[in-house]
């Protein structure tokens, strides 16, 4: 059977939509080896793949840097100076475990070089929305939400460029151009999201296969109970893993909602200490982690950073969303929301207490927000999920020759 190694970078918005399509391939029969960090060994090895970490990239990676989606040149140079760092040891790696193909987020060049250099076939796993030439018209209004964050730090842009050449004249594989240097390309491309709900899906790459979304983790933890909710509609709030050190806005939530007829259930992730809060309304509950899944199966509203993987798994449910975007990709992702009549964005400057008791009252009470909520969910469930994945990896492998599968 086939033998894939994975490689992605620290971030749970990356590494956790992924981890179903591995489960799938492990479960036909696909022997991965799945590069990360330490803090995602238990999920990797749940799928059944085996567990490789990095020499010395860490779960720090990206916050030690100060690498978000504000500094995209920024993030771009990083990513390139640590696949110049390590590549030599990955393709040592990689050459050993004589591999059939090669998997890789898109936002992880080192594994672009990899599957180049041996000339592997190269399957990308697209966490982000896939990047498209959408018509003029329509990017005359993206580009001021861009424009900003490409423009900063150009300089290391410029570097990160001089980086993918070298490394593309070195290793004799075409560089990785500026304007995918944060979503590197490959033979077939899987977006965890619908056609439905891509911006002009009809002019994305024909290499990408919408499969959708797919959420299994709906179980509660036993540490974790929503009987205090007692039958009120369950708000849950959260600036997501990576830019959630936002105190202002939580406190702006907490006052918004005291008193208030709904149960409010609060996720600060590890940027903010829940007990710094003091005393919490009765209504409203404060933790530093909460499972996501199980607790959106059961929600009236999501307020939530439009991060793309918290949008998926709020319409996933038919849940409305309140989006409040923190850089410019997840704007994009917020306007496809509004555009699709699922939720409401509010800019973070427009966040105050009567904005989001406005916003809430409005999404919880005309039911169409739900509705098209629900449509959404469904075009996710119904785009044919991890065993549609897995039969285009595949059937590329079969275009290339191999045979046992």
């Amino acid at each position: 059977m086939p033998k894939a190694l994975f490689f992605n970078v620290p971030a749970h918005g990356h590494v956790n939509p992924s981890l179903p399509l591995v489960t799938e391939l492990v479960r036909r029969g696909h022997q991965i080896t799945y590069f990360a960090t330490e803090h995602f060994r238990a999920r990797v090895e749940a799928t059944g793949a085996h567990f490789q970490p990095y020499a010395t990239i860490h779960d720090d990676y990206f916050p030690s840097r100060r690498l978000h989606g504000g500094v995209l040149q920024r993030v771009a140079y990083e990513l390139m100076r640590t696949t110049a760092d390590i590549l030599p040891d990955l393709l040592e790696q990689a050459r050993a475990a004589q591999p059939d193909y090669i998997l890789y987020d898109g936002m992880c060049p080192w594994g672009y070089a990899v599957a180049q250099a041996l000339r592997l076939p190269a399957v990308v796993s697209l966490s982000l929305m896939p990047l498209n030439s959408p018509p003029l018209r329509n990017m005359m209004t993206m580009l001021p939400i861009l424009l900003p964050a490409i423009l900063r730090d150009f300089s290391k842009g410029l570097q990160a460029n001089k980086h993918s050449q070298a490394l593309g004249k070195q290793y004799n594989f075409p560089p990785l151009s500026p304007t995918v240097m944060l979503s590197a390309p490959g033979d077939l491309a899987i977006s965890y999201t619908s056609y439905y709900f891509q911006p002009f899906a009809d002019t994305v790459s024909k290499t990408v296969r919408f499969v959708g979304r797919t959420v299994h983790d709906v179980q509660a933890p036993a540490d974790f109970s929503l009987d205090a909710a007692r039958g009120r509609p369950v708000i849950y709030v959260s600036l997501g893993t990576m830019n959630n050190v936002d105190t202002e806005f939580f406190e702006t939530c907490i006052r918004a909602f005291k008193g208030s007829d709904a149960y409010v259930v609060i996720s600060t992730g590890n940027g903010v200490r829940p007990d710094s809060f003091g005393a919490l309304p009765e209504n409203v509950a404060v933790h530093a982690w909460v499972p996501q899944a199980y607790l959106l199966e059961r929600a009236a509203l999501f307020i939530t950073h439009a991060g793309l993987n918290s949008v998926h798994d709020g319409l996933y449910f038919g849940v409305p969303l309140l989006l409040i975007p923190q850089q410019a990709e997840q704007t994009i992702n917020a306007r496809r929301v509004v555009e699709l009549g699922a939720g409401l964005m509010l800019k973070k400057d427009q966040v105050r207490v009567e904005t989001i008791r406005t916003s809430v009252a409005q999404l919880l009470h005309d039911r169409r927000f739900r509705q098209e909520a629900h449509r959404i969910g469904e075009s996710f469930r119904n785009a044919g999920g991890m065993q549609r994945a897995v039969d285009e990896i595949e059937n590329l492998l079969r275009q290339r020759g191999f045979t046992a599968v």
